[in-house]
């Protein structure tokens, strides 16, 4: 009998210490009361971070070193559900990662962003400005960070469908121009690599505005690649939390996920 996909976990979230949250309530210990109120077993949190060994940090990025992301800890724990420490670091380019290779086993889980193209001139070049451009170029970022050496087995790929991605033109038609065997042979290096793929739901546009399939695809596409998938709200405040248990059911019924996708990190 096939098990099903668990909507048990939310593996990318941000407290307080997060500077696009700093909210006083979303904090470590208000993650695990959600958690256990909807029934998960994971629970990882994943500030925002650029390591102060790496140079060439924007000035919002800067304050939010791997010191300031362990005042979390320690992580409140509890018998259902798993606590884990992660982080959000910044992939700018190239082999520009915002963790410091020193710095990998402080944390559990490194969630990393390839499409944050609201950063202009920082992580996007501003003369990408049209949809094919930023098509090409997310699928550059992605084959660069598949050539990065990193502990891959407790890796996430964010938001590859991040609204983000170019919010001055057409997110969809973005993803429509994709190259598509470029991007098929990145998520199959990604799954041979063990890396986990990010569904965050609350990027997924509602299907009566026509977009959802173009999202979809990118998804559907990994998963025919052998690519394992996790569910992520990005809450950056405590109402935000409640998104994976109302939203992912839908988005995993309509990829036909099953237990066999499910992307785990490492014990």
């Amino acid at each position: 009998m096939t098990m099903s996909f668990q909507i048990d976990h939310d593996l990318h979230t941000h407290t307080y210490l997060s500077s696009c949250s700093r909210d006083p309530e979303q904090t470590p210990r208000r993650l695990l009361d959600h958690a256990r109120e909807n029934g998960y077993t994971v629970q990882c949190v994943t500030d925002h971070l650029w390591d102060n060994l790496v140079p060439g940090a924007s000035k919002w990025y800067a304050p939010q070193d791997v010191e300031h992301v362990k005042k979390n800890l320690p992580l409140p724990t509890d018998d259902q559900v798993r606590m884990v420490f992660g982080c959000e670091t910044e992939f700018i380019g190239g082999k520009q990662l915002g963790l410091h290779p020193s710095h990998y086993d402080d944390f559990d889980f490194i969630v990393i962003p390839p499409n944050h193209f609201h950063m202009i001139g920082f992580v996007r070049p501003a003369s990408y400005d049209t949809e094919e451009k930023i098509a090409d170029l997310f699928v550059e970022r992605l084959e660069e960070i598949a050539a990065l050496d990193l502990p891959w087995e407790k890796v996430g790929i964010a938001h590859p469908n991040c609204g983000l991605i170019f919010r001055e033109g057409d997110v969809s038609k973005v993803f429509r121009l994709v190259d598509e065997k470029r991007y098929r042979a990145v998520m199959h290096s990604f799954a041979e690599k063990g890396a986990g793929i990010e569904l965050n739901v609350g990027c997924f546009p509602p299907e009566d505005t026509g977009h959802l399939e173009d999202h979809l695809r990118l998804f559907r596409m990994a998963k025919e690649e052998g690519c394992k998938f996790y569910l992520a709200s990005d809450a950056h405040h405590p109402k935000e939390l409640d998104a994976v248990p109302a939203m992912a059911p839908d988005i995993v019924k309509k990829l036909g996920l099953t237990g066999e996708d499910q992307y785990h990190i490492p014990q």
